[in-house]
């Protein structure tokens, strides 16, 4: 998804929550469905220190703790990866599947 560089410099520097532009991204990645909840995860990882202020402005709530209340946040506002068990995004295969898919895709199926 695009602007994931803009949203971790918003987790980089929470000062940039002063700026709507930012938090309207975050909300928008927070509510679009495509986007799985291991992109907000990830932005939380990579700078642990600044995540409750960040989140504290996009939701106006000034008691908001990531370890407390994030994984619930993102129940509420990713329903639809949590409701299914989630598909790897890679799938390992042997030589032999690898040559017969090869095979089946150059016969135009």
């Amino acid at each position: 998804m695009p602007g994931f560089g803009r949203l971790d410099a918003l987790f980089a520097d929470p000062a940039l929550t002063r700026n709507r532009t930012y938090l309207t991204q975050l909300r928008e990645y927070l509510n679009d469905d495509s986007v799985s909840p291991m992109v907000v995860r990830r932005l939380v990882q990579r700078h642990p220190e600044n995540a409750d202020a960040v989140f504290r402005a996009l939701l106006c709530k000034p008691a908001f703790t990531w370890e407390r209340d994030g994984e619930e946040l993102l129940r509420r506002r990713k329903k639809s990866h949590h409701t299914h068990e989630p598909l790897p995004s890679i799938t390992a295969v042997g030589a032999r599947l690898a040559e017969l898919l090869r095979a089946e895709g150059h016969h135009g199926r």
